[in-house]
């Protein structure tokens, strides 16, 4: 059986709750967090004999950006140095395009690299990958004993480069060259169930997130359109932009709702953030205003899970305190910091927690996550990923909450609501008979009884 890491975990090592600073000018520094010149004496000690003495020569680059990178690593999970890869990787990510092959892929036991789907009418289609094919080299690296992370910068590039890749099918070893091409990341998938019901899958925040789904509801829905209720589905989001999830947000909160506050170590990071088109508008365009106006009123569930993290919180979290939607699933990732990602030159950053966030009641959900209306698993499906997704509690060195609530105290008090499935979930699926949440989610809102 292969473990369904997918991409998962590459949107989990890039999820933030992320402000992008525009020039390297622009970040508060204080005059008081000046080095001392015997802290600089003794980094320039370090430098010249690691650069002297060590065993193998290594250039001052290198050493540069390796000391960075530990400065930042050991304070918190999520601030680290972004060298030019990892800068790339996190833009490609926020912008919502990369030069790539059009392929899923997961790790299989024993087996490597597995390729799970292949988009239609990209270079890995064409060049006739197909689902259940194995990757076993990449430009004559083995794959095996590689992260999937790795793997999948490997197969990242720019557009119209070329890559090699060796397949086994079967028993037989296929070598292909495949030409990259512009991949754009769709996070938003819109459709009808069979109970006239809208369903809003949202699989991470980027920039165009908003518009995309504006557009796609468009296509489906107008002001005539008979709905009995919104599901919106944030499993396995990893979060994303901090205007992505207040424009989201804003689509079902009336305009001006308060959606997230941070506070920090300054008053610069100290803010209130309210669902209004300076908060989330690309080009001063508000496309809020497209939808019908009821879609703020209409009934509405939000789905999450334990990969449900950053700014998928806040939307959900945002949608509890405003008692706008009720939210099932399981206890989310817990991540209620804010990272700042603030450009050193044009090929590197820091990427740097510089506040926490709150709900609009005021709570804090950093390593304790939001607590579902509805506590209800995909048994399965659930277990598979809490097993080898941790939350935000149990990372190293993560920032703890003084104010947290005990999960399994909380729980015991609303035993009425909790649910469990023993289905079988091998994937989500929208209106698949193994989708449990989903199916309990529709459920609620046809419940002639629903009331927040």
């Amino acid at each position: 059986m292969y473990r369904k890491l997918c991409y998962v975990i590459f949107f989990l090592s890039c999820s933030a709750f992320i402000i992008i600073l525009n020039t390297r000018n622009s970040f508060f520094i204080n005059n008081n967090s000046s080095i001392s010149l015997k802290e600089l004496k003794k980094i320039i000690r370090v430098f010249t004999i690691v650069k002297e003495n060590y065993v193998k020569e290594v250039d001052s680059d290198s050493i540069v950006n390796n000391a960075i990178s530990g400065m930042l690593s050991r304070l918190d999970p999520h601030s680290s140095y972004l060298d030019a890869e990892d800068y790339n990787d996190i833009k490609a990510v926020i912008h919502g395009e990369f030069g790539g092959l059009g392929m899923e892929v997961s790790i299989e036991d024993n087996k490597g690299i597995r390729v799970v789907s292949t988009l239609k009418s990209t270079p890995a289609a064409d060049a006739g990958i197909i689902s259940g094919d194995y990757i076993v080299k990449i430009n004559d690296i083995l794959t095996r004993g590689i992260s999937l992370s790795k793997v999948i910068n490997m197969t990242r590039g720019e557009p119209k480069s070329s890559v090699t890749l060796t397949i086994l099918r079967g028993d037989d070893h296929i070598t292909l060259e495949v030409i990259r091409d512009t991949m754009k990341i769709n996070s938003v998938n819109c459709k009808l169930t069979n109970e006239n019901i809208l369903y809003i899958g949202i699989t991470q925040f980027q920039e165009n997130t908003l518009s995309d789904m504006v557009r796609s509801l468009q296509n489906i829905v107008d002001n005539d359109t008979q709905l009995y209720g919104i599901i919106l589905d944030l499993r396995n989001n990893p979060g994303g932009l901090l205007s992505s999830a207040i424009g989201i947000s804003g689509a079902f909160l009336p305009k001006g709702s308060l959606v997230v506050s941070t506070v920090g170590r300054s008053i610069e990071h100290d803010r209130k953030y309210f669902s209004i088109p300076e908060e989330y508008s690309i080009d001063g365009s508000d496309d809020l205003k497209l939808l019908p106006t009821w879609f703020k009123n209409i009934k509405m569930v939000v789905l999450v899970n334990s990969v449900s993290a950053s700014a998928s919180e806040i939307v959900a979290g945002a949608m509890q305190d405003h008692s706008r939607a009720k939210i099932l699933g399981n206890k989310t990732f817990g991540k209620g910091s804010v990272q700042t990602i603030i450009p050193l030159d044009e090929s590197s950053a820091v990427k740097l927690t510089t506040s926490l966030y709150f709900t609009p009641s005021g709570r804090s959900i950093q390593a304790t996550g939001i607590i579902p209306d509805y506590i209800i698993s995909n048994a399965h499906s659930d277990n598979l990923v809490s097993a080898q997704i941790l939350r935000e509690s149990d990372l190293y060195n993560h920032i703890k909450n003084d104010n947290k609530t005990n999960y399994e105290d909380y729980k015991e008090l609303f035993d009425d609501r909790y649910i469990c499935s023993n289905t079988i979930d091998a994937k989500f699926e929208l209106e698949g008979l193994n989708d449990f949440q989903l199916r309990e989610a529709i459920s609620i809102v046809l419940d002639e009884n629903y009331c927040l």
